[in-house]
């Protein structure tokens, strides 16, 4: 488990939602960053830069390190909480 997370949305996307709806239920500190206004050539960018091409991009914080790993997507913050849970 990260000491926060940092997410990358879409405000009304049902992917993004339930990244942060799982995030609050479990109690676990977020920063999002709402890219809708952004152009579509920062846009490009993150995708590349992460190679993922959907949203919402999630990465975790780790405070001893001062940082961020990548999680990957909606589905894949899932699978990490529950992994997390397993500990």
């Amino acid at each position: 488990m990260y000491d926060s997370y940092l997410l990358y949305i879409k405000a009304k996307c049902p992917f993004c939602i339930k990244a942060i709806d799982r995030l609050e239920k479990e109690h676990q500190p977020y920063k999002t960053i709402i890219i809708d206004d952004c152009s579509d050539g920062f846009i490009c960018q993150l995708k590349e830069a992460y190679e993922h091409k959907s949203f919402p991009m999630v990465l975790g914080y780790d405070d001893t390190c001062q940082s961020y790993s990548w999680i990957g997507g909606c589905d894949d913050l899932m699978i990490h909480l529950d992994q997390s849970q397993e500990l």
